[in-house]
């Protein structure tokens, strides 16, 4: 899944939980919306992206280390 769907994602379940943080002007609300766009993509899957990175790099030491 692309990182611009999943973050569009998590904006959906965000507000569906939370539909009164959505300004009732459309500008103010896009404005939000883009936002926490930003926030999700950059923050919460740049963090899973380093918690993957790190996995895979554990499971390749140890892989590499079990040949040995």
């Amino acid at each position: 899944m692309d990182k611009d769907a999943l973050a569009v994602e998590f904006i959906k379940i965000y507000f569906s939980c939370h539909p009164d943080k959505l300004p009732k002007d459309q500008e103010q609300a896009f404005e939000e919306i883009l936002s926490l766009h930003k926030k999700f993509k950059n923050r919460v899957i740049g963090d899973l992206k380093k918690k993957s990175e790190r996995f895979v790099d554990n499971y390749f030491d140890k892989k590499d280390n079990n040949y040995l």
